[in-house]
């Protein structure tokens, strides 16, 4: 008697886990056409979302000419230990100008292509080994989770 809840539970769990995983609006794919990057310099990245859905995306964001990165991509740093990097600190951001970019829309197939530096995001200042890791909510829902993207491992030399 007391198997049946059980399994009920583990099957409605199972359930939306695997529709959300199945039914991505997009994909992200994170990659670096320079595997090593000097103390100091720009650490850029390629970032492509590709629509796999058959509607428009709307990616209009606000950027801030601080960290000059679309703040609905998330970065997952980590050195390698496994650490998060921590995120620099920029005294007064309150005070940052910025701009929108409005209308900036997926067409289904289509695929929108950003080159953010993560050194202005997190402190890199230290040579070693990372592993980045891009993520944005799948929708404005909550519910819908989020993609994750692929993992790169950059190299900071000094």
């Amino acid at each position: 008697m007391r198997m049946r809840p059980v399994v009920l539970i583990a099957a409605a769990l199972a359930v939306p886990l695997g529709f959300h995983a199945a039914n991505q609006p997009f994909t992200l794919v994170i990659s670096s056409e320079a595997k090593s990057f000097k103390t100091g310099s720009a650490v850029e990245v390629k970032l492509s979302m590709t629509n796999n859905s058959d509607r428009a995306i709307d990616t209009s964001a606000a950027i801030s000419d601080l960290m000059g990165v679309d703040p609905n991509f998330l970065f997952d740093v980590r050195d390698a230990a496994g650490k998060l990097v921590s995120k620099r600190v920029y005294e007064h951001p309150e005070l940052a100008t910025g701009h929108a970019i409005l209308n900036r829309i997926i067409k289904p197939g289509k695929s929108l292509e950003e080159t953010p530096d993560l050194s202005r995001l997190y402190d890199m200042s230290r040579p070693g080994e990372y592993d980045v890791q891009a993520s944005r909510r799948a929708s404005e829902n909550e519910k819908d989770g989020v993609v994750k993207s692929n993992r790169i491992r950059i190299t900071v030399t000094p």
